[in-house]
């Protein structure tokens, strides 16, 4: 039963806003309030209750001005403690020019919390082409920005949390000064809060005492095809595989190979070749052929503020086809929605994409095609409907496997199985999950499970073992749990990234000057594991 609507509003002016970063050498490029002064707390901010349409609103302090007072340098983290829940702001890392941060909202209450979202101000601009903001829906008004919940993490149980993060290619100014927070409070197994887990995912429901059986669902009434479900997985040893396996196909929810035995892509995605070409070469590739690794995603960013041009980045793809295609490795070729977001928005510079490299490799039984990356703040009917624009030209010039994102950064695997492309339009195509350990975890791994009951073939194109920023700290453990389930429902799998980009999810080291002929020694933590992984997984 819903009882009264529970609208928290809470104002904090302890926090000041900090102006220093990374050294002093960013300090010195910064105009303005380097060295002190003030800034304007947001615009008032108005919540309405949809419920009953009654308003309330934070105290107008548009005309208040704080303080600034710089930072230490050294503080990471800011907690406020509100009635029944906790708000805080972490700083995962910073550099100069960017910094990576986690939104953490905790559950102190007796109550489920749902419908929730967060509003704080923030000097720079969080819904720009230079942030990243995942896991949820973010809108902008003013100075000041609202983080509303998804519908898989709309409620947080007693005790649980949820968090969201945050990439953003400007300087760190320091945490919000200035919060509101509404959320619904329900009674714990309420009907309202039923079917949802802790991280408020509307999914199937998963025995807790055996978390790798399959979910029950009572709207699904087919029973698993029993061959499918017994399907010899084909054995995959170090060396060439185009040569043993052949051209790989989708059949039922399974990638097989000319055998009709199912296959897993266990791969390495380039960083953006726009970024990081040295590192597309057949030494490269070799060395982790030799680990064990079978394929290749070439990752071409879409947007040209992400370096994207017809000229070096099309070298450098044919580059990587030919060095994949000599070692006898398979070889996905990557339209690198990002920042983006809809991929409708690239439609055109999509189809010129495609229709080049699939005249040129339509041929080429290694190549895979992935048509979108990650979309993200937009919804599957606009993925489906871009889809189908650019699935008929690929089709013209190649019947090889075309990989189709889902929304959410390539999360909402769920969604596609309650709506899947049909027709001429499904013929050989997968859908992409992607994952980063430390940030995706049950709540992201029940959507695989109920997509696979629903005989989605799913392949993970991207993923890493540190949390969704590419960054921060390495989170084994739910990789390994990842790693298990796709062993089990015989899923491939790509890590991010080949590069020695100084950041957690790098398969090589910072300080490696190397570009190939890689030895174990040269790799990063995330790298080493990986290399252990394609022997164990």
């Amino acid at each position: 039963m819903r009882i009264k609507k529970a609208l928290s509003m809470l104002l904090l002016f302890a926090l000041a806003i900090s102006m220093t970063a990374c050294g002093d050498q960013a300090s010195e490029a910064r105009t303005g309030n380097a060295n002190g002064g003030a800034y304007k707390l947001p615009e008032p901010i108005t919540v309405i209750d949809k419920k009953d349409d009654s308003q309330e609103k934070v105290e107008d302090v548009s005309d208040q001005k704080l303080e600034i007072k710089a930072w230490d340098g050294e503080k990471t983290s800011d907690i406020f403690h509100g009635d029944g829940y906790d708000i805080e702001f972490r700083l995962d890392n910073t550099w100069q020019g960017g910094f990576n941060a986690t939104v953490i909202i905790s559950n102190t209450s007796d109550m489920d919390l749902t419908n929730w979202e967060l509003v704080f101000g923030y000097p720079d601009d969080l819904k720009s082409s230079k942030a990243s903001i995942w896991n949820v829906d973010v809108k902008k008004s003013g100075s000041s920005f609202s983080f509303k919940c998804l519908d898989w993490n709309s409620r947080i149980g007693v005790g649980a949390k949820v968090d969201f993060g945050m990439s953003v290619q400007m300087d760190f100014k320091g945490f919000p000064t200035a919060y509101a927070f509404t959320c619904d409070r329900v009674e714990p197994n309420s009907p309202e809060a039923s079917g949802a887990n802790d991280q408020g995912t509307q999914n199937p429901t998963v025995d807790p005492a055996n978390p790798e059986a399959e979910p029950t669902d009572s709207t699904e009434t087919e029973t698993p095809d029993a061959k499918e479900d017994t399907i010899e997985e084909a054995k995959v040893t170090k060396g060439a595989q185009f040569k043993k396996h052949g051209k790989l196909k989708v059949k039922g929810r399974y990638i097989v190979d000319k055998n009709n035995k199912a296959y897993r892509i266990k791969g390495i995605s380039t960083h953006g070749i726009a970024w990081f070409p040295e590192y597309v070469n057949k030494s490269a590739f070799n060395s982790f052929r030799k680990w064990g690794c079978n394929t290749v995603r070439l990752a071409c960013y879409s947007s040209q503020g992400e370096g994207y041009n017809t000229t070096s980045c099309w070298k450098t793809i044919d580059k990587g086809v030919k060095a994949a295609t000599e070692l006898g490795m398979y070889v996905i070729i990557d339209w690198h929605i990002l920042n983006e977001n809809n991929p409708l928005m690239s439609t055109k510079n999509a189809k010129k994409f495609f229709k080049h490299f699939a005249k040129k490799y339509g041929k080429r039984k290694n190549v895979i095609w992935e048509i979108c990356n990650e979309p993200n703040g937009c919804d599957w009917k606009d993925v489906k409907k871009y889809a189908k624009k650019i699935i008929p030209l690929i089709r013209k010039y190649s019947n090889n496997i075309i990989v189709v994102g889902t929304p959410t950064w390539s999360q909402d695997v769920d969604t596609a199985a309650n709506s899947r492309l049909t027709g001429k339009y499904a013929k050989n195509v997968c859908y992409t999950i992607h994952f980063y350990a430390a940030t995706h975890k049950d709540n992201i791994r029940d959507k695989v499970k109920y997509a696979f009951k629903k005989k989605l073939p799913i392949l993970c194109t991207e993923f890493s073992i540190c949390d969704a920023s590419g960054n921060g700290s390495l989170d084994k453990s739910s990789a390994n749990t990842w790693m298990k389930l796709f062993k089990k429902y015989k899923i491939g799998y790509n890590t991010w990234s080949l590069c020695n980009k100084a950041e957690s999810s790098a398969l090589i080291k910072s300080g490696c000057s190397k570009k190939g002929n890689f030895k174990k020694s040269n790799l990063t933590a995330a790298g080493k594991w990986f290399v252990k992984t394609l022997k164990k997984y």
